[in-house]
């Protein structure tokens, strides 16, 4: 049952992801996102995944909130709250309701024996993933915060 309720947290997020106007928020709503998937992606697996995912999400997020403080300038910030909050019930009542009508789902994923295995070489494609996506935000962040021609750069005064 945690886990579909996870899920609809996963879900409600993404579907009210739309409705947040400021950066800042967007980026507090992709950090919650990424919390959810890592808490989602630890309950099915003991694997180091959840962790390393949650941690990229989190240096990103520590960069794109730099940026964004040095950029902008002092905004309000609003969240459209009576469409939040009926999103996020409604897609943890079908969560609820899937989870309960679906019991034979939700024990499959307790199998004892592959919970313990670290490296199976049969999600070869999710070590891939994971290790290009480590790649890829590497590259973005040493791009941004070059101090040459990168967006921290120091402001020169003439």
């Amino acid at each position: 049952i945690v886990q579909m309720v996870i899920l609809s947290l996963i879900s409600s997020l993404i579907l009210t992801l739309p409705l947040v106007s400021s950066p800042l928020l967007l980026g507090l709503w992709i950090l919650f996102l990424s919390f959810f998937v890592s808490m989602w992606l630890g309950s099915l697996s003991l694997s180091w995944f959840s962790l390393i995912l949650f941690l990229v999400y989190i240096g990103a997020m520590l960069v794109m909130f730099i940026y964004f403080v040095a950029v902008t300038p002092n905004q309000r910030h609003s969240i459209k709250v009576f469409l939040v909050f009926p999103v996020s019930l409604i897609m943890i009542y079908l969560g609820v309701v899937k989870s309960v009508s679906n019991l034979s789902w939700f024990s499959s994923l307790e199998n004892i024996e592959s919970r313990f295995i670290m490296f199976d070489m049969s999600h070869g494609g999710v070590f891939v993933l994971v290790f290009v996506m480590l790649f890829v935000m590497l590259i973005i962040v040493v791009k941004i915060t070059s101090r040459v021609t990168g967006p921290f750069r120091p402001f020169t005064v003439n």
